[in-house]
């Protein structure tokens, strides 16, 4: 048991393992992301294939390879800050406690990362001025306008989406300007400024009469063609739908429709758009732990370098 006190406490197993895991993380970003199993089982021998599977990026931090190694270094972490603070106790020399709240911190710090690996939630969704989003229970947002800033050479500057919040249904404070970098944070909730789209709706009909709609992303079948729409174009007034042709895999042809255009058997009866922002919702149940964290490491370093000075002062 002393022998296992001595490792578990050991800084050079400390110094292994931050290595390890500083090493491993980074070859994580080095290995080839966006990739299903096939492409790694027919490119890589079983073994490595095994290894390199567990090293991409999307699966690295929640596998053993990193796991494993981090509780480890937590542990050594607990015991080492248990070890100082009994020694310390023992001992007349003078108390330092920075180091103490410096490893309480680390932690926590180490605490809170695992509580945003697995209990951190995001949602994507875009809304048009006028419209509402239920973000939680108690707290809704109504867009009231969006900018979409270029410099002089059409390169965007800013996007910032003005909304409403409203708690419980009533509207709580004045107009809030979110940004990128400039999220809005409510209770359990942060909103984030991700982007801008102008979304259009094409509706088509056949000489049947029946009706297919199509939203800019989505597309229709034509016989072995696939019409996908790409985009809402306004040219000189006209508005115009934008459509790729795809048979199986391979883009075919590219062409600019108008109003009573025509698409294969469908006549174009009308189309629309409309300018859309990008929002993010997060719920991060570790954020509060890792402001704490920070907060500790900071008065940790600062306690230490205080009580250094005024023993080099005695």
């Amino acid at each position: 048991m002393k022998s296992l006190y001595r490792f578990l406490k050991s800084i050079r197993l400390a110094v292994v393992l931050i290595l390890l895991i500083t090493v491993l993380s980074l070859l994580s970003t080095l290995v080839p992301q966006g990739r299903d199993d096939a492409f790694y089982q027919s490119n890589y021998p079983v073994a490595t294939y095994r290894l390199v599977t567990l090293l991409r990026f999307e699966r690295f931090f929640s596998s053993a390879l990193f796991l494993i190694p981090a509780a480890l270094f937590t542990v050594n972490l607990g015991v080492c800050a248990v070890d100082r603070f009994l020694r310390r106790a023992r001992s007349s020399a003078a108390k330092r406690y920075g180091p103490d709240l410096v490893h309480i911190g680390l932690l926590v710090l180490i605490a809170a990362g695992l509580v945003t690996a697995l209990a951190r939630q995001e949602k994507d969704f875009t809304m048009a001025a006028g419209e509402q989003v239920k973000l939680t229970k108690n707290y809704s947002i109504t867009l009231e306008s969006f900018e979409f800033l270029k410099y002089e050479n059409g390169s965007p500057k800013a996007w910032i989406s003005t909304v409403n919040v409203l708690h419980d249904g009533k509207e709580e404070g004045s107009p809030f300007a979110i940004k990128v970098n400039h999220p809005l944070r409510l209770r359990g909730v942060s909103v984030y400024q991700t982007s801008w789209a102008n979304e259009g709706t094409l509706s088509l009909k056949d000489k049947a009469g029946s009706e297919v709609t199509a939203r800019t992303g989505q597309g229709f079948e034509d016989g072995d063609s696939f019409w996908y729409f790409a985009d809402v174009v306004e040219d000189g007034g006209v508005r115009e739908a934008l459509l790729q042709e795809y048979q199986g895999q391979d883009l075919v042809s590219m062409r600019k429709v108008g109003l009573a255009g025509s698409v294969g058997p469908y006549t174009v009866a009308k189309i629309e758009s409309r300018l859309v922002t990008g929002l993010r919702a997060v719920n991060d149940p570790g954020f509060i732990a890792l402001v704490a964290a920070v907060i500790l490491i900071a008065a940790g370093l600062a306690l230490t370098f205080i009580q250094k000075k005024r023993e080099e002062k005695t």
